[in-house]
């Protein structure tokens, strides 16, 4: 794992405890919802994995399953030309868990 990739998952580490955990519904067999917003790499102009959503969202959705939610369904939607210099890919990331 390197430099950027335990950054990233040190990053999703604290999301999930500050933003994600809060506002997860309690068990109760109903379907529930959760949106994650998140950027791509910076100059991310390359084909292969990218990187840094697969260790963020990969993380997140990791850690619902340890805490016994069950994931059913993780849909995206992409947004082009993204943050400050327009040079970002933008994703919203829904997950339905029960």
């Amino acid at each position: 794992m390197g430099l950027f990739s335990k950054s990233q998952e040190n990053s999703s580490r604290n999301i999930y405890a500050s933003n994600v955990l809060p506002n997860l519904h309690a068990k109760d067999g109903n379907k529930h919802i959760i949106m994650i917003t998140s950027f791509s790499k910076w100059i991310d102009q390359v084909f292969g994995v990218e990187s840094k959503y697969t260790t963020q969202i990969g993380h997140i959705v990791d850690k619902m399953q340890e805490d016994g939610y069950k994931i059913v369904a993780i849909e995206h939607t992409t947004l082009q030309n993204q943050g400050l210099f327009k040079s970002m890919e933008g994703f919203h990331t829904l997950i339905t868990y029960k």
